[in-house]
């Protein structure tokens, strides 16, 4: 058989060579600084059985890759919630908020991980801009964006043949199979300059300036507060919320690819779907 160049045709590995590999691809000091990356719980030296990789290590998930024969488990997003209520810096508190180690969820996440043997991962920012199986390069490779002409990593721009908006969202639902999304704008506009501001970018009340700064006229948004919404409004910034997770799970379908090019077939790569626990009636 023939055999990509960077392919380790073994199957006697160990957790830690799969973290090995996407390290070298994305190593961490590509990511933000701060950010978590690398191991959150299991044992790095266990032998590998399986992988597989999701946008968020929920329950299901969890359950379902041990399921499926899987001991690795990569996510992009935390495996545990954390405190979110206060502010320790700025001596500011909302609300009394349970300790990490005392939120439910917590607890059930890791004593199923350690109850299944299971190890995880976590990339986060490191993988939002690796090269062509990250985030930001498999969304804008589905949304037939071409190559990026401007802007910063966080919002790269993209120049396009005239297109509207109307037409930029046929295409997000199609090729994430979404249903009604939220827009921003006319759809009759018809625009030139797209951004890309994956995930979580749009929680970030004044982030449209730095996509509008770039001369996008249009944004592909993740998940966007109100106030984000109407920022972008006030600085006639058309934009398209795809939901964090949609915006994201290609990047972890394309981490999935990337293992498979260079791991033994006999050992399972999969992506997960994290799912969108809500509907609308």
């Amino acid at each position: 058989r023939v055999r990509h160049p960077e392919t380790r045709w073994r199957i006697n590995m160990l957790v830690r060579d799969v973290a090995d590999m996407i390290e070298s691809h994305a190593p961490r000091s590509a990511g933000v600084p701060g950010d978590q990356l690398g191991l959150l719980a299991g044992d790095p030296d266990a032998p590998l059985a399986g992988v597989v990789t999701c946008w968020s290590p929920t329950l299901q998930v969890l359950d379902l890759a041990a399921d499926r024969g899987a001991n690795l488990v990569i996510s992009h997003e935390p495996l545990t919630w954390e405190v979110c209520g206060r502010d320790p810096e700025a001596g500011l508190e909302w609300y009394q908020e349970r300790h990490p180690t005392a939120k439910a969820p917590n607890q059930r996440r890791l004593a199923l991980i350690a109850a299944r043997g299971l190890s995880v991962y976590r990339y986060h920012s490191n993988w939002d801009w690796a090269p062509r199986f990250g985030m930001v390069d498999m969304l804008a490779r589905l949304m037939e964006l071409g190559e990026q002409a401007a802007g910063p990593r966080v919002a790269p721009v993209y120049r396009i043949g005239p297109t509207t908006v109307g037409e930029l969202l046929r295409r997000a639902r199609s090729v994430l199979q979404t249903g009604p999304l939220r827009v921003v704008g006319d759809p009759a506009r018809t625009v030139t300059r797209v951004a890309i501001c994956h995930g979580g970018f749009g929680q970030m009340f004044t982030f449209p300036e730095v996509a509008r700064d770039a001369g996008a006229e249009l944004a592909l948004f993740g998940e966007m507060l109100d106030y984000t919404i109407r920022y972008c409004v006030e600085i006639d910034l058309a934009a398209i919320e795809l939901g964090h997770y949609r915006s994201e799970h290609p990047g972890m379908q394309g981490m999935a690819d990337f293992l498979r090019q260079r791991i033994a077939q006999e050992i399972p790569v999969e992506c997960l779907p994290s799912h969108e626990p809500w509907r609308l009636l």
